[in-house]
């Protein structure tokens, strides 16, 4: 049997899609870069799936992106790591979702200072990608995907920010992909 695990940075992220799928293996990896990256590595160690699909929510940095679409992540970063530092985690795209770059940040809007130059695709942000990525490319399960749903343009106001869309948008989409056969 081929396995897949999703991972939710929250039970809040998940629920739409634990609805929809309550037959998927999903697991929490909480929220940002730190806690994220030591639950992916323990998963990956305890389970050995094959297929990891990291699933959230995240800011758009770029107004082509609409509020509660659902992006493909094709190539993810730490924002903010000096050059000589820098990893870059490149992704096969899998699914016919608009293809985006994201970067991994501590604090949302810190995407900002780091868009200087024209990039090849939108760009988002969302605080756990990188980290699930090192440790998918470290322990090495066959496929790693990331989706994620825009829920505020980077630099809104929480207030502003359409949780509950994005969530119903990331569950009825990703329910609809990556299953198992």
């Amino acid at each position: 049997m081929y396995t897949t695990q999703f991972y939710f940075p929250t039970e809040a992220e998940a629920a739409v899609f634990k609805t929809l799928r309550p037959d998927a293996d999903v697991r929490i990896v909480g929220v940002g870069m730190a806690t994220s990256g030591t639950m992916a590595t323990a998963y990956v160690a305890a389970f050995a799936p094959k297929r990891i699909v990291l699933c959230g929510i995240a800011g758009a940095c770029d107004d082509s992106l609409e509020i509660g679409q659902v992006v493909e992540v094709v190539r993810d970063s730490e924002a903010g790591l000096p050059e000589a530092y820098a990893e870059f985690y490149e992704m096969k795209p899998a699914t016919g979702l608009t293809q985006v770059e994201s970067f991994t940040v501590s604090h949302s809007g810190d995407s900002l200072r780091f868009l200087t130059e024209k990039r090849d695709l939108p760009c988002i942000e969302q605080m756990e990608g990188a980290a699930v990525a090192a440790a998918s490319q470290v322990l090495d399960p066959t496929e790693f995907y990331h989706l994620r749903a825009i829920s505020n343009r980077v630099g809104d106001d929480r207030s502003k920010w359409q949780v509950g869309e994005a969530i119903a948008a990331l569950g009825a989409v990703a329910a609809q992909l990556f299953k198992d056969e």
